[in-house]
C-alpha cells in the first residue's frame, strides 16, 4: 500500500530479544567495541612511551609522565568528535528491546538481576565484563594486556573497569563506590575481589574481579530462577506464648 503525500511513515516495531543468549551476544558485541577502542588507545600510548623513554627506569615510571605527552592527530592521534547529548532510555542500553522482551515474558538474566538488586548502569557493565571470559577465553588475553601491570592477570581489575566505563572524574568517583564491601554485587558475593598472585600492590584498584560460579551459571541460563543466585530472605517465626 502506497502512503499518501504528507502521511508520516510508521516506525518499525521494536523487536524483543529472542532469548537470553541473543541478549548476551548483543552485550558482548558492545563490549568488544569498548575493548577495541581501549586497545587502540593503549597501543598508541605504549608507542609514545617507548619513543620517549631512554631507560628501564623511564618505562617503569611512565605512568607519572605519559599523561603529559601531547599526541599530534596528524601523526596517528585522534580527536574525539563532538557528539550531541542523547537522552538515555530508562532501561539503559538496548532499552526499547529490553522493554519489548519484558512485555513478551522473555527472561533476560542480567536485566532481571539488575532490577532485583536495583543496580545501575556501571554495575550492569561490570557483570558483562566479568561474564565475558566465561563465554570465550579470548577475553582473558585482552584483559591481561589491558590491565597493563606486572601481574599478567587474566581477569578484569577494578582499575580496568573504571578506565573502560567512566567518562569523567565524577563518574569515576561514583563508580568506585559501587565496588565497596557493602555494594550489592560484592556483599552478596556475586563478584569476588582478590589480589592477583603476582601483584605487589594492595590497593582496591589492583584487585581483580571474578564472577562466582553460581552467578555465571545463572547469567548464562535460559530458565534458572533468580533465587538460584539470590535466595529469598528467611522469615522469622515467632513463638506463641501459652
Amino acid at each position: 500500500m502506497i502512503a499518501e503525500i504528507g502521511e508520516v511513515p510508521a516506525l518499525p516495531e521494536v523487536q524483543p530479544f529472542a532469548d537470553n543468549w541473543s541478549y548476551l551476544k548483543a552485550e558482548l558485541a558492545w563490549l568488544d567495541r569498548v575493548l577495541m577502542r581501549s586497545l587502540a588507545k593503549q597501543r598508541q600510548t605504549n608507542q609514545e612511551v617507548d619513543r620517549v623513554a631512554k631507560s628501564a627506569v623511564d618505562r617503569s615510571t611512565s605512568h607519572w609522565w605519559k599523561g603529559f605527552i601531547a599526541i599530534d592527530p596528524s601523526k596517528g592521534g585522534s580527536l574525539a568528535p563532538k557528539q550531541l547529548p542523547q537522552i538515555p532510555h530508562p532501561l539503559g542500553r538496548y532499552g526499547d528491546r529490553l522493554a519489548a522482551s519484558r512485555d513478551n515474558n522473555i527472561r533476560l538474566a542480567i536485566p532481571t538481576l539488575c532490577n532485583r538488586l536495583e543496580l545501575g548502569q556501571f554495575e550492569r557493565d561490570l557483570l558483562i565484563l566479568c561474564l565475558a571470559p566465561e563465554i570465550s577465553r579470548r577475553y582473558e588475553k585482552l584483559y591481561a594486556f589491558l590491565n597493563n601491570d606486572e601481574s599478567n592477570c587474566k581477569q578484569p581489575t577494578v582499575d580496568l573497569a573504571l578506565r573502560l566505563f567512566c567518562r569523567s572524574d565524577g563518574e569515576w568517583r561514583n563508580a568506585r563506590n559501587t565496588i565497596s564491601a557493602t555494594s550489592p554485587l560484592i556483599k552478596r558475593k556475586i563478584i569476588q575481589l582478590y589480589l592477583p598472585v603476582n601483584s605487589t600492590a594492595q590497593s582496591l584498584l589492583a584487585k581483580a574481579m571474578l564472577l562466582s560460579e553460581k552467578a555465571a551459571t545463572y547469567l548464562l541460563s535460559e530458565d534458572l530462577p533468580i533465587e538460584s543466585v539470590i535466595p529469598k530472605p528467611r522469615t522469622s517465626k515467632t513463638k506463641r506464648k501459652g
